[in-house]
């Protein structure tokens, strides 16, 4: 009960509560558990399960209970190494450098990783979220189970005052650590949530009326107004451009009317495979730039396991297989990169410090109709917040349903729009060539963090800071 308690506890300080001081607590319970239960291996399967069901629940909102507890077992499954380490260590903290390691290969495997639930995402508010600037995602995780393992130092009764120090430097003084430069342009953008005719898994069945939806909303939403680049959402263009001459004439025509360059989300099959696409087409109404996702979704833009999927999920017969793009493209918009990235590819690391280190900004196009009315949007948001700090980017995130929002690149929240309805961001995408210290060590982050963790323990080791 304990277990699944603490689990709770950690699934609250992500959205909709973001809770984000329940980490370090939920952790502090769980680690201190480990330790002391007689079964600690399936103690470490109830606590990741737990929490990763709750988390995820919106998973199973349109497809049924079973797809959502398998994720979940499966999630579970990278915590279950935790309860075995408990058994051979004395030291507690020797199990943040194991949970760092195993939310890392989470990251990345199976089928190109699920880190949906890691524990940084669920720090973005959280007094010493910047730390992520300086040594990424993994740099955040080791500050809040640091946090963890003190709290657990504290509640033992030893050497209060120095782990109260401590506990306090990691709260408060990262936040006086240089935020980010300033930026140097800024471009004014509006970002269109069109809305979508219904939710679920049958949202793009009329796909016309999701383009003209779009269509109408930006004409009604723009006005006279002058704007230097307008954004629509991923599958906000479910029929080819490229094949269907209507659409492919209305969008040259709106870009032409709005003397504006405008981003679309579309779904290609012109070009010898299904691909998940950013178009922008020019001023002129000429398509300047093409990027295909190159981080596509297990599951939901192509099927792992098709044979047994079938036999679990009806659905999955419905899944058609998308191609992967293989290169990065940006948008090239008043002389200055912009880097779009599609929905699922906000959770993959390098696809996304990848991006930020070759523009000023970012464009995050999502389709949020599939999981309307749940959390899932208001977590994406989250991951979004934590990405702009941790690129030092404005990042413009456009949603077909919502939440659409324009961050800073502190992470904080410049406009947002209200979800399912028709409705728009009308704001200035500051941007910025500042690389944050993340971006320039790049993916040696994780490592250096890891082996920082483990020095970490063996000093714990040294002067008894042991909790058992």
């Amino acid at each position: 009960m304990v277990a699944i308690f603490a689990g709770a506890l950690l699934s609250a300080a992500f959205e909709p509560f973001a809770l984000w001081f329940l980490a370090p607590i939920s952790y502090a319970i769980f680690f201190t558990l480990l330790k002391k239960s007689k079964r600690p291996i399936f103690t470490a399967f109830l606590f990741g399960f737990t929490s990763n069901a709750i988390i995820l629940y919106w998973t199973g909102t349109y497809v049924g209970a079973i797809p959502w507890i398998l994720l979940s077992i499966l999630q579970s499954a990278f915590y279950l190494p935790l309860g075995y380490i408990a058994k051979k260590v004395n030291n507690i903290f020797w199990l943040i450098p194991a949970s760092l390691v195993l939310e890392e290969v989470r990251a990345r495997f199976p089928f190109q990783g699920f880190g949906w639930t890691r524990i940084a995402f669920s720090q973005v508010a959280a007094p010493y979220a910047h730390l992520v600037a300086f040594g990424g995602v993994a740099l955040l995780t080791f500050a809040t189970l640091l946090l963890a393992y003190l709290l657990i130092v504290f509640a033992h009764g030893r050497k209060k005052i120095i782990v109260l120090a401590g506990i306090f430097s990691i709260i408060v003084l990262p936040d006086l650590l240089p935020k980010s430069d300033s930026p140097q342009f800024s471009m004014q953008v509006l970002g269109i949530q069109g809305n979508t005719p219904e939710r679920g898994l049958n949202f793009n069945e009329r796909a016309r009326a999701v383009f003209d939806l779009h269509l109408a909303a930006t004409y009604k939403f723009a006005g006279e107004k002058k704007f230097d680049l307008i954004v629509w959402p991923e599958n906000a263009v479910d029929i080819d451009p490229f094949t269907n001459a209507d659409v492919g004439r209305d969008l040259k025509r709106l870009a032409i009317k709005m003397g504006t360059p405008v981003i679309v989300g579309a779904v290609l099959n012109s070009r010898g495979a299904i691909e998940n696409a950013s178009i922008m087409y020019s001023t002129k109404g000429v398509v300047d730039s093409i990027y295909i996702k190159r981080h596509i979704t297990p599951f939901g833009e192509y099927m792992p396991l098709r044979s047994i999927a079938k036999v679990v999920s009806p659905y999955a017969a419905l899944v058609n297989d998308f191609s992967a793009g293989k290169e990065r493209i940006v948008h090239r918009v008043c002389r200055y990169n912009l880097g779009p990235i599609i929905c699922f590819e906000l959770i993959d690391d390098g696809l996304v410090r990848d991006m930020a280190i070759h523009s000023g900004a970012l464009i995050v196009q999502t389709n949020s109709a599939t999981f309307a009315g749940t959390s899932e949007s208001a977590q994406q948001l989250q991951i979004t917040r934590l990405r702009a700090i941790e690129h030092s980017r404005y990042i413009l995130s456009v949603s077909t349903v919502g939440i659409s929002a324009l961050i800073d690149n502190n992470g904080a929240v410049q406009e947002i729009s209200e979800e399912n309805r028709a409705d728009y961001i009308n704001g200035k995408l500051e941007i910025s060539n500042y690389l944050t210290f993340s971006d320039r060590i790049g993916g040696a982050a994780p490592l250096i963090v890891i082996f920082i963790s483990i020095a970490f323990a063996l000093l714990a080791r040294k002067i008894k800071w042991i909790a058992k």
